[in-house]
């Protein structure tokens, strides 16, 4: 499950923090299995990442998210408003703090969308807690627009979604994410997305698992409240190299690591961009820490023979 230090390849090792979309329930299941041989020092550091979490959460009145993360089947019911973001949030930070246990540390991490928040905290820009404050920071700025927007996946690379959208005769849809040639995300409000799905065929159209819009020049208001709820957190030196999809370049020191956060409310994410980026530099292996093998697929779909690593995705499921 978790590679070791000698498997790293010479070009370096790319650590993928994937958003929100899908179910976080279980994601860490496999990890805290014993049949997979992690070691008890890395169980050790994900227990402490998720106890402070946890402790954040609970005292802003969201989670706890453990038992989530390591809970068997799927959830019979909705997690709780702001618990599914908390969630996702623990399981990458979690994972990478267990795989720096073992010596695996990246050489270059791309965040996508919500995963730009593990991305900061991996590369020591902010600790554990002040992530976890973060992501209940972004979950209070969006409660009033909770069920005004959604975010539908396209099977169908950008020239072809945005020839979708055109026929729809909207101009409140935007394209929030280009992953790869063969997929993009599309946000906006539901009446908007209901045209979409009119003009568009359903076997391409999967609406993600998530409370609001995101990545739409709308928000604006919601980038406001983030950044007002966020304004005592200061932001340290990075530790590891960052590159952003939606700033669409590597961050600096300079940057204001809080605003770029919050630029993820309102502007897109170019991933499959950032993926031919990083292939230049000579990239060779990327994991993804975090649910699901979604980063991987598009990453393989975007550079060919590339090597990916998707460590709570079992095999028999990639």
């Amino acid at each position: 499950m978790i590679p070791q230090p000698a498997d790293m390849p010479p070009g370096g090792a790319v650590f993928l923090f994937p958003g929100q979309g899908l179910s976080p329930h279980g994601a860490l299941a496999s990890f805290y299995d014993d049949q997979h041989g992690v070691a008890p020092s890395a169980r050790a550091e994900a227990d402490r990442v998720l106890h402070e979490i946890d402790k954040v959460a609970v005292s802003r009145g969201y989670g706890p998210v453990r038992d989530v993360l390591l809970a068997e089947g799927s959830p019979a019911d909705r997690l709780p408003y702001g618990t599914s973001q908390l969630a996702h949030f623990a399981a990458s930070v979690a994972l990478a703090h267990a795989f720096a246990s073992t010596g695996i540390s990246p050489d270059l991490i791309v965040g996508h969308s919500l995963g730009e928040f593990s991305a900061f905290v991996t590369a020591g820009a902010f600790t554990v807690a002040e992530g976890a404050d973060l992501v209940c920071a972004l979950n209070d700025a969006y409660r009033p627009v909770i069920g005004q927007g959604a975010m539908v996946l396209v099977l169908a690379g950008e020239s072809g979604t945005r020839a979708m959208l055109a026929a729809t005769g909207r101009d409140d849809l935007a394209i929030a994410c280009i992953n790869s040639p063969r997929e993009t995300i599309v946000s906006g409000p539901a009446a908007a997305l209901a045209a979409l799905r009119a003009c568009g065929s359903a076997r391409r159209l999967f609406e993600l698992d998530l409370p609001y819009a995101a990545h739409h020049p709308g928000l604006q208001e919601v980038h406001g409240r983030f950044l007002d709820l966020a304004k005592d957190i200061r932001q340290k030196p990075l530790r590891a190299a960052v590159h952003s999809p939606v700033q669409r370049r590597a961050y600096s020191n300079a940057d204001d690591f809080v605003r770029a956060i919050a630029d993820c409310i309102t502007q897109p994410v170019y991933f499959a961009e950032a993926v031919e980026s990083i292939a230049s530099a000579d990239q060779q292996l990327f994991i993804e820490l975090g649910a699901g093998d979604t980063l991987s697929r598009c990453v393989r779909a975007t550079m060919r023979g590339a090597h990916t690593i998707a460590p709570l995705v079992p095999p028999k499921k990639r």
